[in-house]
C-alpha cells in the first residue's frame, strides 16, 4: 500500500501511481458521497432542532453530534474524490465516520430508561437510572478505545504506513460497542418478558393513554430500525477492520455504501422522522421528572427495584393539578 514503483504514497498523485494504491483502494464515488452528506446534513438539522423544541438534551446532544461527524466523514470522501492520496481527506473520513456511531449508540442508550418508566419502573429489576449509568459508561471506554486508534492510524498513515495497529485498535473499540448493544438488547427483552409476566394490569396508568397512542409505538418500531441497523453496521465494521484499511472489504466501496452509509442514514432519519420527544408526547417531562426521583445507582440500596419498594414521591410539575405518587411496588 506505501509504495509503488518505488513512489511514496506520500508523494502519489494521478501520474505517478494507480488508485488501487491509494488510501481508499479506489476513487470515492462523487455522486454517492454528495448524496449522504446531503443526508446526514438534513439529519443534523433535524436532530437540532428537535432537541431544541422537545428539549431532549441528553438524547439530542448524541444525535447531533454524530450527525456531525457523518457529515465531517462524507466530506473528507468527497475531497479524497479530487485526490485518494489525501491524508486529511483520509484522516477526517476514518476519524468521522469512524466515531459516529458511537454517537448514535449513546442516544439509543438513553431510550431505555424512559421506556421502563412508561411500563411500570416496578417492573424493572433494576431501578431506571442503572441503565442510563451503565450504558454511558460503556460509551465511554468504547470512544476510549476507538479515539486512539484513529490517532494511531493517523500518525501511520503520515509516515507513509499502512495503518494497520490503529486499524485493529478500533476494531476492539467496536467489539466492545456490539458487547454493550447485546447487553442492552438482552436487558430491554428481560425487561418486556417481565412486563408481559406480570400482565397490563400491573403497567403504570398514568402513561397508559401514551402507550396506547400511535406515536408511541411508531417511536417504538423506529427504535427497533435503528437499533438493527446499527447492529449491521457494527457487524460489518468488525469485518472490514478485521483485514486492516489494506484488507479486501475495506477497498469494496459498494460493501461501504450498503452496510456502512445506507445502514446508518436509516438509523438518523428513523430516530429523526419518529423522535422519542414526539413519541412520548406530553408524557417526557413527567418521565423525565420520574427519573430524576431516583437515587444513583451506587447509593446504598439504590441498584435493585426491591430495595426502593417502600419509597413515597410526589412530583409536581410546572402546570397546575399535574401530580402522580411514585410506588414502585410490582
Amino acid at each position: 500500500m506505501s509504495k509503488a514503483k518505488g513512489v511514496s504514497i506520500l508523494d502519489c498523485n494521478w501520474d505517478l501511481c494507480p488508485v488501487s494504491v491509494s488510501w481508499f483502494g479506489y476513487r470515492p464515488s462523487l455522486p454517492m458521497n454528495v448524496t449522504f452528506l446531503a443526508i446526514f446534513t438534513v439529519a443534523f438539522t433535524a436532530h437540532v432542532y428537535l432537541a431544541l423544541r422537545y428539549k431532549t438534551q441528553g438524547f439530542g446532544i448524541c444525535m447531533s453530534i454524530a450527525c456531525f461527524l457523518e457529515v465531517s466523514g462524507y466530506a473528507g470522501r468527497i475531497l479524497a474524490y479530487t485526490n485518494p492520496w489525501s491524508l486529511p481527506a483520509f484522516f477526517i473520513q476514518i476519524n468521522g465516520v469512524g466515531l459516529a456511531p458511537t454517537f448514535f449508540a449513546a442516544g439509543i442508550y438513553l431510550c431505555l430508561t424512559r421506556i421502563v418508566i412508561a411500563y411500570g419502573a416496578g417492573i424493572s429489576r433494576v431501578q431506571p437510572k442503572v441503565y442510563t449509568y451503565f450504558f454511558v459508561v460503556c460509551d465511554i471506554i468504547s470512544i476510549v478505545i476507538q479515539a486512539p486508534g484513529g490517532a494511531l492510524s493517523s500518525i501511520s498513515a503520515s509516515q507513509g504506513k499502512p495503518p494497520t495497529l490503529g486499524a485493529y485498535v478500533g476494531l476492539s473499540g467496536i467489539c466492545f460497542q456490539v458487547l454493550a448493544l447485546s447487553i442492552w438488547l438482552g436487558l430491554g427483552a428481560e425487561f418486556a418478558f417481565r412486563c408481559r409476566r406480570v400482565g397490563m394490569g400491573a403497567w403504570d396508568p398514568k402513561y397508559e393513554k401514551m402507550r396506547t397512542s400511535w406515536r408511541f409505538k411508531a417511536f417504538l418500531v423506529a427504535l427497533v430500525v435503528a437499533v438493527a441497523a446499527l447492529y449491521v453496521r457494527s457487524v460489518y465494521r468488525i469485518a472490514e477492520l478485521s483485514g486492516g484499511y489494506t484488507g479486501h472489504l475495506a477497498k469494496d466501496e459498494v460493501a461501504f455504501c450498503i452496510l456502512e452509509a445506507v445502514m446508518i442514514a436509516i438509523l438518523s432519519l428513523s430516530t429523526a422522522a419518529f423522535h422519542p420527544g414526539y413519541g412520548f408526547g406530553e408524557g417526557y417531562t413527567l418521565i423525565t421528572q420520574q427519573k430524576a426521583s431516583y437515587p444513583r445507582p451506587w447509593k446504598r440500596n439504590a441498584f435493585f427495584m426491591k430495595d426502593l419498594g417502600g419509597d413515597e414521591v410526589i412530583i409536581e410539575l410546572n402546570e397546575p393539578r399535574k401530580s402522580f405518587v411514585r410506588t414502585d411496588r410490582v
